[in-house]
Formats: C-alpha cells, structure tokens, sequence
C-alpha cells in the first residue's frame, strides 16, 4: 500500500514540475519583469507623416521669348498631392564615449542615432540609446544628459543595472536631429503642352490632360500651320518665333488662369 501511494506523489510532482517548465515559469517571469523593470514605449521606427496638401505647378511665363528642345515642355499646369514626413534622429554634441566596467560605447558626432523607444524613471521621461552590446542600453533625458545608469532589456522591459556609467568628455550630450522630407503623390488635374516637331509644314504639339482618379489622363495631338502667328491651345495664347523639327521659339501672351 506504501508503496501504491508513493507511486502516486512522485505522479503528482512531476506533473507539477511539468507545469512549472511549460506554464507556470514564463508566466511569473513575465510578473517579476514588470515589478522589477520599467515599461518601455518602443519607438516606431517609420517615418512620421505630418501633413498632406494639395499644390499646383505651372511653368507660366509671359511676353518672353522662350525656346524648348523638341519632345520639352512648352507649357504646363498641374494639380497634385504632397505628403510630408518627419524623421527623428540624435546626435552628440561631440565626439566621446559612455562607460560602464562592462559596457564600452563610443559615439561619433558625424553620426546619428535612433532610440529603441522611451521609458519613464522617478517619473522623468528618458530616451533610450542602443550600446555596442545587444540588449544593453543608456539613457538620457530629453535636454540630452546621460542618467547615471544603464539598462538591460528583458522580455520588453527595462532593467537598471548597479554600475554607474560614466561619461566622457563630462558635458557630452545627445541633440535631436529633426529631418523633413516629401513625396509628390500622383497628378489629379491640369495639362501638359510638349513640342513634338515639324512635320508636312505644320507645327506639332503633344497635348496631355490629367484627370482626377484616373492613372492616364486624355492624350491628343495638335498642329498648326508652320507660319509665324498666334495659336490658341486649351486656352493658352501662343506667338510662335520661330518653328524647325528640332526646337520651337515662342511667347506666351496669355494663359487660362
């Protein structure tokens, strides 16, 4: 009978000891992580988009000779889209290094750095930097000073470390970089003139309209006489100066605005 019950608490621990290695560990590491860690915000790592507006580019010059490249635009008046981002980026002030006993970083003012995200201690936000070992961080505050210890990343939490991290030169800081860029979006709207030749004594035009939601606008070809004087396209009032198959010399008189 002894025997029969011992068979069945040595059972009864090894399953739970199976739990414990499947369930129960990961769940209480997890638990201890964030008692012992700080929460981090990681940093999205995609550029920002701030805005988007609509523009419009037009190439209108007036009572002035003017002369294109056959297959160059004579005229044109588009309406498009622009969206414009925002990278965020930071730089020391100067050339210098963080230490630890274990951890060794040199940072380059020639270089930019990007967070891993932002985390908040004694209730002031910090930045945190990425070392030279995987996993270990720094951190500094948004006026750019290093705090006074670093940090090691575990299962998305932040831990501080004993050792007191040092810096050198003393007043090495870190300066946020801000870049802007843009992305023109398709054209929406307007038309294109562009010099397509001479052919059969007649000036030739390549005439393009963009039409919203639509990826090709309407196309068409328009010729004139090949004779000094004034044509009308779309609106637009020409003089032409002069006409050969390789470039077009002419004024603009006045434009559809």
């Amino acid at each position: 009978m002894k025997k029969i019950l011992s068979l069945i608490c040595l059972l009864l621990v090894s399953g739970c000891i199976r739990a414990g290695d499947y369930d129960l560990i990961p769940v209480r590491k997890k638990i201890l992580n964030m008692i012992n860690g700080y929460t981090i915000n990681f940093a999205d790592s995609e550029k920002m988009l701030l805005k988007s507006e609509d523009r419009r580019e037009h190439n209108f010059v007036l009572n002035k000779a003017l002369t294109v490249k056959k297959g160059e635009t004579v005229l044109s008046d588009k309406f498009f889209v622009v969206d414009m981002y925002e990278t965020i980026a930071y730089m020391p002030n100067k050339k210098g290094s963080l230490q630890t006993t274990t951890i060794p970083t040199k940072l380059s003012n020639r270089k930019e750095y990007k967070i891993l995200g932002t985390v908040s201690v004694d209730g002031e936000k910090y930045n945190i930097l990425p070392s030279d070992l995987e996993d270990y961080v720094f951190l500094f505050n948004d006026q750019g000073q290093f705090y006074d210890k670093a940090g090691w990343i575990d299962d998305g939490t932040l831990k501080l470390l004993d050792e007191q991290v040092f810096v050198y030169p003393s007043d090495l800081k870190m300066k946020k970089v801000i870049k802007t860029t843009t992305n023109t979006g398709k054209i929406y709207g307007g038309y294109e003139i562009k010099y397509a030749g001479v052919k059969l004594d007649r000036v030739w035009f390549d005439y393009l309209a963009f039409e919203d939601d639509e990826d090709v606008g309407e196309f068409e070809k328009i010729s004139f006489p090949n004779k000094p004087g004034l044509i009308m396209i779309n609106g637009n009032g020409f003089r032409i100066l002069e006409a050969s198959d390789d470039a077009l010399t002419y004024m603009i008189l006045t434009t559809d605005e």
